[in-house]
């Protein structure tokens, strides 16, 4: 009975193996996906079918992954396209003889031969064996044998040329290993002061690095995108009619002519109406002892539709004039007003709009800044100085404007200046070391960094201008690459008598690992490392000689020889 197993894309060859050793099945048919990375190496498919072999398992593969077929069929695997299918896609083919053409003499009498053979001899061809034939041949053809190889091995001559190969890697791995295996660890101790300033840089993506200007070659990242997408509106508005009619206005107030704007508004039934016009009211006159208002028309409109806005005929009070004027001062309808009906519909309000505007530029501003990340690997990036700048909104319909959808489509532009830190960090220190006598050197110590306080992109200038407060260590000049590469290769006594001869050094702390090591400077620049460690100006106790078990040594320059 088949197993059947299935694998992951990302399944290892060695989980593999073990599922395989796991089941009880002789035959297993292992379903792999596309693109697996089982697939994607001869080497992996080789192992796979060796290990079935060993496990004397039969394995078949399952896959449509065309690349990974033409690999297995290439190791010599049993492949299907699908569980489904009888007979595989490929199978493995059994080496097949040659078969030469045997002669086969016939010794019988009688006209057996043909003319053109010679007298009792006959010719058989056994590749037409299955041919019909209306007689029987005899054949007395030995079938044909595998030859036997001779698998004698002469061992005394392989292992004359065996030993000495697998001396020779010996000698080899046994040179490499005193040349890498030890890591050493030479601490150098000088006394320190603390140090620290704060200095102007300028980052530009189009100048080169100049330590007297300040300023620091950098790289100018732009990026673009847009996006477009539909958002739901949740505004209503009314857009039905507005009732309108003719006001006769009254000016009893005095004799003076009343002018009202157009716009001018006017009240009833708690109900405001807009005049369309501007409008001037003559001033009251006396006739026959009686005083008589001035009179004037206007059109006025509601300020909203609908229903509510058809009143009746009456009196209109006039918005924004005082109490007392309000009773000289008038307007009355004559007929109820109409026109005035109600329309609800969905409409674009501001909320919707500005809500859609600002879940674009979201997307668009995380988006760029994953794209950033991409394009600035190993880099240092400011988040201060990273500029968004959206260049077009472009909206399917305006704000107020009827719709139940609208689409937004937003380009936005993303520009940085990006740098190498620890090479802007070595620039300053190069700044600030001008700025100190010339036998010091300034160095960051644990805790010591150089921070950007004050960010000031100016792209269109291609630059970034920092300012940066530095915490740093100020010693006596120290190289401790030519102490590195002056002590590769040397001995205790050695590296004690260079040591004595470099002034400004207060102690040393040497570290052997493997601890059962030679205690000697390896050769190779990998494995010796030279570190500072800063102490205060103070006087340092001589330490006692001796060695700790972790293979350290401590010393200052007074007693190295003693020590070592």
């Amino acid at each position: 009975m088949e197993d059947i197993i299935y694998l992951e894309s990302d399944e290892e060859i060695t989980t593999v193996i073990d599922k395989i050793k796991q089941s009880k099945s002789n035959n297993l048919l292992l379903v792999i996906p596309r693109e697996a990375t089982i697939l994607q190496s001869v080497v992996n498919l080789k192992l796979l079918l060796k290990e079935a072999r060993n496990l004397s398992k039969e394995i078949a593969l399952v896959t449509s992954d065309k690349i990974g077929r033409n690999l297995a069929s290439q190791v010599g695997l049993v492949v299907y396209e699908s569980i489904s299918d009888r007979r595989p896609i490929f199978q493995p083919a059994i080496p097949a003889t040659k078969s030469d053409e045997i002669i086969e003499i016939d010794l019988r009498e009688g006209p057996v031969a043909s003319k053109s053979t010679p007298k009792g001899v006959s010719v058989h061809h056994f590749q037409e064996e299955n041919k019909p034939s209306n007689r029987q041949q005899t054949s007395l053809a030995t079938p044909w044998k595998k030859p036997v190889i001779n698998k004698n091995i002469n061992w005394p001559k392989i292992n004359k040329i065996l030993w000495p190969i697998l001396g020779f890697i010996a000698i080899l791995i046994l040179i490499g290993a005193f040349l890498i295996l030890p890591i050493v660890t030479l601490t150098i101790k000088v006394k320190a002061e603390n140090f620290q300033k704060s200095e102007d840089v300028q980052i530009s993506s189009k100048d080169e690095t100049n330590i007297d200007s300040k300023v620091f070659k950098g790289q100018l990242i732009e990026l673009s995108k847009d996006k477009e997408e539909k958002f739901p509106t949740t505004g209503k508005k009314n857009l039905g009619g507005e009732a309108s009619g003719p006001l006769t206005l009254y000016n009893y107030w005095d004799s003076s002519p009343q002018s009202l704007a157009a716009g001018s508004k006017f009240s009833s039934s708690s109900k405001t109406f807009i005049s369309k016009t501007s409008i001037s009211i003559p001033g009251t006159s006396i006739r026959g002892g009686n005083p008589v208002p001035g009179t004037a028309t206007v059109d006025v409109e509601a300020e909203n539709p609908g229903e509510e806005y058809n009143v009746k005929a009456g009196r209109f009070t006039i918005v924004g004039l005082s109490a007392s004027q309000q009773e000289k001062i008038y307007g009355q309808s004559n007929k109820d007003f109409s026109g005035g009906f109600s329309k609800e519909v969905n409409v674009i309000s501001q909320f919707d709009y500005d809500k859609a505007k600002d879940s674009l530029i979201k997307d668009l501003t995380d988006s760029l800044k994953e794209d950033l990340k991409q394009k600035s690997i190993g880099m240092e990036v400011l988040d201060k100085a990273i500029a968004n700048e959206t260049v077009a909104v472009n909206s399917s319909s305006n704000v107020d404007s009827e719709a139940s959808e609208f689409t937004i489509k937003i380009s936005q532009k993303l520009r940085v200046i990006v740098y190498q830190r620890n090479a802007l960090d070595q620039f300053v220190l190069n700044i600030l070391e001008k700025q100190i006598p010339y036998d010091k050197m300034i160095s960051l110590g644990p805790g010591d960094l150089i921070e950007p306080v004050d960010i000031g992109p100016k792209y269109d200038e291609q630059s970034l201008n920092l300012k940066v407060n530095t915490t740093a260590k100020v010693s006596s000049r120290t190289d401790t690459n030519k102490i590195k590469n002056d002590l590769l290769g040397k001995n205790n006594q050695a590296l004690t008598d260079y040591l004595n001869n470099v002034s400004g050094i207060s102690g040393y702390t040497i570290n052997y690992k493997p601890n059962f090591w030679l205690k000697r400077i390896p050769n190779y620049k990998k494995s010796f490392k030279v570190e500072l460690e800063y102490v205060k100006d103070e006087a340092i106790p001589e330490p006692s000689p001796s060695i700790s078990a972790s293979s350290t040594i401590t010393t200052s320059p007074s007693v190295l020889e003693n020590q070592l």
